[in-house]
């Protein structure tokens, strides 16, 4: 019974995972969508990832697909993936760029195994992409 309760609490006072509604809330994502200058939303994309209100921009159209996987990925790398529908925005791809560059900073390359293929730019970047 006491390991119960020390799991419980455990998970209660370490959960840092914020809710889709939250995140997007407290993130600049509807200003990346409106922004038509593309080097305007770098400041509003730094200030995603130091709040912790990252996402990543898909683009699948009318139906938007989710997976079972989506969920774990979003856990464990504390982000959320925002499906556009079929009108994307100019900056959704830039945007990812910089959380690709967080995510390879951040975890190594493990993310891009388990990352959603059809994640808005993800095979452009990880082609051009040179570590520093």
């Amino acid at each position: 019974m006491k390991y119960l309760i020390s799991l419980f609490i455990f998970n209660l006072s370490f959960c840092q995972t914020k809710s889709f509604d939250e995140a997007y809330r407290e993130s600049n994502v509807s200003k990346v969508i409106l922004e038509t200058n593309c080097e305007n939303i770098n400041s509003l994309i730094e200030k995603d990832i130091n709040s912790n209100s990252i996402f990543l921009f898909l683009q699948s159209g009318i139906a938007p697909i989710r997976f079972y996987t989506d969920g774990k990925f979003e856990e464990k790398y504390d982000l959320h993936y925002f499906e556009q529908g079929c009108i994307g925005s100019n900056c959704a791809e830039n945007y990812n760029f910089i959380v690709f560059n967080y995510l390879y900073k951040t975890f190594g390359k493990k993310w891009m195994k388990e990352i959603r293929k059809d994640t808005l730019g993800f095979r452009k970047w990880k082609k051009t992409y040179k570590p520093h």
